[in-house]
């Protein structure tokens, strides 16, 4: 999962939640606008395809009774995220052959979750928020799925038990080398941080920028972040993603404008408006952005993430997907995350089968499925009213 977010106090949801209700427009609006258009094009937020919904039923698994998973991402077969259970949380991974759940790394009681998560076999990185009441208190983690354990590789807490303020870290991860803004001691009037990236194989560390900078992304061969000069004017700084050594960045990217969040993959890099009503996507490599608008729908751009030419976030109440080649999108009932080849989603449970209270409700279930697997959402069917 690639997500980056500029915002102090911000995190990512530490357990799913029902998704927004759908608030659409006119089909007829959805083309995605060029850069040069005056304004971005209207997202139409329609019902879950059938093409969907019978795609993710196809690839997925249910879940043992009682247990909440919140998607992370995947690895080979397996979907990774957070597990909340009776008898204790955990990061862990199902088997979506086997519907087998297997521990990775058992969590204390009192922390408040998972934060952000990033796949790359063999590797795994997350963000621990390691309080309930302080955003301030988190650790990030690294487990190596050839030696089945895990490593704490950064932290906010300092010597003297206090801890560095300032906006979520956010570990993305390519290669073996992970990658996160780390807060600084304060100086001055504004939060600043560091872009840290440490090669997990060699166990090397080394800071590419400082300043008032975001979280980093992984987009086509760049490593991406944000940055705000002494003037307030808001840059896109590049590393190149093999070598860490600085990159020009294209010109069509070079002047964002006002931002908060940014998401990258293979073959797109995207960013939410200051305002976060705003999306803008680059297809990397061209001179071309696409630009669109969610309105008043109630789906801020928020916790971007890309998987083929699809983009998934989390609104604050629910988890959407939209497709870049359409303009359209759905809610979804759960959590959702994007690797660079797959998406996992996580659905809760639902009515019992039987309808109304008659019998169990049906059990929550993860899906994944690969970018190859995922249909096109061509249509933006509303809901009738009272369904």
């Amino acid at each position: 999962m690639v997500i980056a977010v500029w915002c102090a106090g911000c995190t990512t949801p530490r357990s799913p939640l029902p998704a927004a209700p759908s608030h659409g427009i006119s089909p007829a609006a959805v083309r995605p606008s060029s850069a040069s258009a005056s304004s971005p094009a209207a997202v139409c937020f329609g019902t879950v395809p059938d093409a969907w919904r019978q795609a993710l039923r196809a690839h997925s698994v249910p879940l043992p009774a009682g247990v909440t998973f919140v998607a992370g991402g995947t690895a080979g077969n397996s979907a990774i995220g957070q597990f909340y259970a009776p008898a204790a949380n955990s990061i862990g991974q199902v088997d979506m052959t086997t519907g087998k759940v297997t521990t990775i790394a058992r969590q204390p009681s009192g922390i408040g979750g998972m934060g952000a998560m990033a796949s790359d076999p063999p590797w795994v990185v997350w963000e621990e928020l390691d309080s309930q009441s302080n955003l301030n208190d988190w650790t990030i983690h690294a487990w190596s799925q050839a030696r089945g354990t895990a490593t704490a590789i950064a932290t906010s807490r300092l010597r003297n038990g206090e801890f560095l303020a300032g906006q979520q870290p956010l570990p993305v991860l390519r290669g073996g080398v992970a990658a996160w803004a780390q807060p600084l001691p304060a100086k001055g009037g504004y939060t600043q941080a560091a872009i840290r990236v440490d090669n997990l194989s060699a166990g090397t560390v080394a800071t590419l920028d400082t300043g008032r900078v975001s979280s980093p992304v992984y987009a086509g061969p760049y490593l991406i972040w944000a940055k705000i000069s002494a003037a307030g004017r808001y840059t896109l700084r590049a590393a190149d993603a093999a070598t860490l050594r600085p990159a020009a960045v294209p010109a069509v990217i070079s002047a964002p404008g006002p931002l908060t969040y940014l998401a990258g993959s293979p073959d797109y890099l995207a960013w939410g408006s200051g305002d976060l009503s705003t999306l803008t996507v680059w297809p990397v490599g061209t001179s071309r952005l696409l630009r669109f608008s969610q309105g008043d729908s109630g789906h801020p751009f928020q916790f971007l993430q890309l998987a083929g030419h699809f983009v998934l976030w989390y609104t604050g109440k629910g988890s959407s997907v939209l497709d870049l080649r359409t303009g359209n999108a759905f809610d979804v009932n759960g959590s959702v995350a994007a690797s660079p080849g797959s998406v996992v989603v996580a659905e809760q449970s639902g009515p019992s089968p039987k309808g109304g209270s008659q019998g169990p409700a049906a059990p929550a279930r993860v899906a994944t499925l690969p970018v190859s697997a995922m249909p096109g959402i061509s249509g933006c069917a509303k809901a009738r009213p009272g369904s």
